[in-house]
């Protein structure tokens, strides 16, 4: 009697009331997929002793070894764990759609749920309506990026080049979902976790002789500088992202030259620097001026010997002259937003009067007034391409130095929006001389007030 009782309760007999909620014609639908399995695990262990099973499946708990029952979930769970473990399906890659995968497993689409939902839940999968299932990296386990950015004190944070290449790593980091982390190199441990891809380095102008390389090159882990002058790569034997900044250089003078102007003043860094930033020595530069369709003469360049340094006096003297230049070409955009600001100060009109163009590509370019026309390096892709070259280190690690040039863009702005054109049959000639306004623009100032 008691032998009986049991048999119904394990079978789901008549004394089930059902789900509540649900018809009297669902329960039976939903309760007789269970009742065959529980009578056919029934029947196989009262007659096989446990001892001679390896492993059965099941139509609803699929694998069922030496007693111990997995539900169809669980298989079809290790399965997808397997294919993410092994690489079948790498981080960031889509798993295919549910119908497409329950085609391929077998399985009805809520027991793949209910395995894609625990993946989900363990962090290797990351679920939403837009994007699909992708796979991911558990937090423990994500792999992270390490940057070192140069030590620039002392350096208005606006002309810092790191400033807008450390958004991109950090963009093309939490696309792959991996994490960027920032040290300082005096801060930097002799070694790093195993779960660091690799580092990011954001230094240039090196002479072979810093302390900095000792301690990067002693992680003997991938390593990447992603702010180089020409001359770096062969001074720090690193894998470096470059910009060939003589072409860009050209490009930004070419756009001037078609804009209609010959005499161009130069606000530079001072020239031993920015000789090996374009890669034209000195002695060069009215030679590729000339190329380029521009004149050139000393009085037209201005030497800046630190970035925060004062240059207003020089500028002022030289855009005041009788023979003005009709356009402006700086070293950096920093540069360039400094001489716009001085130039509204006097009262000169941009472009009209006299063209600006930077050369760097800061996102605050086009926010002057008037806008900043620009050689554009473009780095916040200077970023992403430096995190792509250390998810591929196993390509070049230990076998050979990669060199990766970014391009470059000439974005043109309102601040050089403005034809040059001279009718004098004097194409050597400059610009009409500029009228300084500044002390007229004050005594209104004052009468305003």
């Amino acid at each position: 009697m008691k032998n009986r009782e049991k048999t119904k309760k394990f079978f789901g007999g008549p004394q089930r009331a059902g789900i509540r909620g649900r018809s009297a014609k669902q329960n039976q639908r939903f309760s007789a997929p269970h009742s065959t399995d529980r009578l056919f695990l029934l029947i196989l262990f009262r007659y096989c002793p446990l001892s001679c099973l390896d492993f059965i499946h099941c139509p609803i708990y699929g694998t069922v070894k030496k007693g111990n029952f997995m539900l169809k979930r669980d298989t079809i769970y290790q399965e997808l764990a397997r294919r993410i473990g092994s690489g079948v399906w790498k981080p960031g890659d889509k798993l295919p759609a549910e119908p497409v995968l329950c085609r391929e497993l077998g399985v009805a689409r809520v027991t793949l749920r209910a395995a894609l939902d625990q993946l989900a839940d363990e962090g290797f999968l990351s679920r939403s309506r837009p994007a699909g299932t992708i796979v991911t990296i558990p937090d423990a386990a994500k792999k992270k990026v390490l940057v070192i950015p140069a030590d620039s004190s002392g350096q208005p944070e606006i002309s810092r080049p790191e400033l807008y290449i450390i958004p991109g790593i950090e963009r093309r980091c939490m696309e792959l979902n991996m994490e960027m982390e920032i040290i300082n190199s005096v801060f930097l441990p002799p070694e790093l976790p195993e779960n660091y891809l690799g580092v990011i380095l954001l230094a240039c102008d090196f002479n072979g002789r810093e302390k900095i390389l000792g301690k990067v090159r002693s992680l003997n882990v991938p390593l990447v500088n992603a702010h180089t002058f020409p001359h770096d790569p062969q001074v720090t034997g690193l894998p470096s992202v470059l910009t060939d900044f003589r072409s860009a250089f050209l490009a930004g003078l070419t756009h001037l030259t078609q804009m209609g102007h010959r005499k161009i003043g130069f606000v530079m860094n001072k020239w031993k620097t920015a000789e090996k930033r374009f890669d034209i020595p000195m002695r060069e530069f009215p030679g590729f001026l000339k190329k380029a369709g521009a004149a050139f003469e000393d009085r037209f360049l201005i030497q800046v010997p630190r970035v925060d340094a004062d240059f207003s006096e020089e500028l002022r003297a030289l855009l005041f002259s009788d023979d003005p230049p009709t356009a402006l070409y700086a070293y950096s955009d920093y540069f360039a937003m400094t001489c716009c600001n001085l130039l509204k100060e006097w009262g000169v009109r941009i472009p009209e009067q006299i063209a600006v163009m930077g050369f760097s590509g800061y996102t605050s370019a086009a926010l002057q007034s008037p806008p900043l026309s620009t050689v554009d390096f473009g780095y916040a892709r200077i970023g992403r391409i430096a995190v792509d070259m250390l998810r591929q280190h196993e390509q070049w690690f230990g076998k050979t130095v990669p060199l990766v040039y970014s391009p470059y863009d000439v974005i043109p702005r309102h601040s050089t929006d403005f034809f040059r054109m001279d009718f004098s049959g004097n194409a050597k000639r400059g610009g009409r001389k500029i009228q300084d306004t500044s002390c007229k623009t004050q005594d209104a100032r004052e009468k305003f007030e």
